[in-house]
């Protein structure tokens, strides 16, 4: 009888101690800590791969223009940029989709691109009738180019990038994150 007595003593214990409670309940809010940290990681990571792609670009059609003696310019849109040529007879710009990275290319839906020329803002609307070359920075054979200053950052974050480009066509990106890195036209 006194067998039973103790197996009925572990079968009233239901449920869980309050200490077995917190240490789930702090093993969960590590795991979601890092969770949070490693996403958020993962789209900066993007971001600053995004504008060191968009930085050889922008310095291979620089190249380009300057090779081939051509007008050249890259059109930025609210959501990515492509490459176009100016076709002098007709007074037109062309897609520019030879060699392979100068096709258009999509960015993250979710950065915020801002382009301003001469110290204005530019718009990047699809459908801005007012200005047909709104959004382009012209690279010329003589290898001068629009001076401009690109910022696309992640919203509700401090990361931000920024591209910028004088008139001599030096190009560079500046990290406004304070992380201490500028990457300059010098750096391959």
């Amino acid at each position: 009888m006194k067998r039973r007595q103790s197996d009925s003593a572990f079968s009233l214990q239901q449920g869980f101690t309050l200490i077995e409670i917190l240490v789930v309940m702090i093993l969960l809010g590590i795991v979601m800590t890092i969770a949070v940290i490693s996403i958020g990681n993962s789209q900066s990571e993007q971001l600053e791969e995004d504008m060191r792609r968009l930085l050889q670009i922008a310095r291979l059609t620089h190249e380009e223009a300057i090779i081939n003696q051509q007008t050249l310019a890259i059109k930025f849109s609210k959501h990515g940029y492509s490459i176009q040529r100016f076709e002098a007879q007709g007074r037109v710009w062309i897609p520019v989709t030879e060699p392979a990275f100068f096709l258009p290319k999509e960015l993250d839906e979710s950065y915020e691109i801002k382009l301003f020329q001469d110290g204005l803002s530019v718009s990047l609307e699809e459908n801005d009738s007012e200005k047909e070359d709104s959004g382009k920075v012209l690279m010329y054979s003589s290898g001068e180019m629009t001076p401009f200053e690109l910022t696309i950052s992640l919203p509700d974050s401090e990361i931000e990038y920024r591209l910028t480009a004088d008139l001599m066509g030096k190009l560079e990106i500046e990290d406004l994150q304070a992380y201490g890195s500028t990457l300059e036209e010098d750096e391959q």
